[in-house]
């Protein structure tokens, strides 16, 4: 797995000034929707939504090195079980678990 937290913004140019300047590097990737910045063998991700999300403004996210399948047939095997199952995503797929304090987690395949 590869580490990728996710800031949520409405305002995708000043997170992208702001994450730049703090990180010292340009985006390895931007659009209007997503920015993504290489750190340290991670990625933070800049999304832009509409509204924030009511559960917080960061998200934790993970980027499967295996297919989803497998990746969900592992958790089965430990007790684990995704609260939404594999979804077709713009970038690839995704599944969204729960840590055992409610915090959501999405793991995602990229095409």
């Amino acid at each position: 797995m590869k580490l990728q937290p996710i800031v949520y913004t409405e305002d995708m140019k000043s997170a992208v000034d702001f994450y730049g300047a703090v990180l010292g590097s340009e985006p390895a990737y931007q659009s209007d929707m997503w920015t993504a910045f290489d750190v340290a063998g991670a990625t933070l991700g800049v999304h832009r939504v509409d509204t924030l999300p009511e559960r917080g403004r960061v998200e934790l996210s993970l980027v499967a090195t295996e297919p989803l399948e497998a990746v969900v047939e592992r958790l089965a095997g430990r007790g684990i079980d995704p609260t939404r199952g594999i979804a077709d995503e713009t970038f690839g797929r995704s599944i969204v678990l729960e840590d055992p304090d409610g915090a959501p987690l999405q793991v995602n395949e990229h095409h």
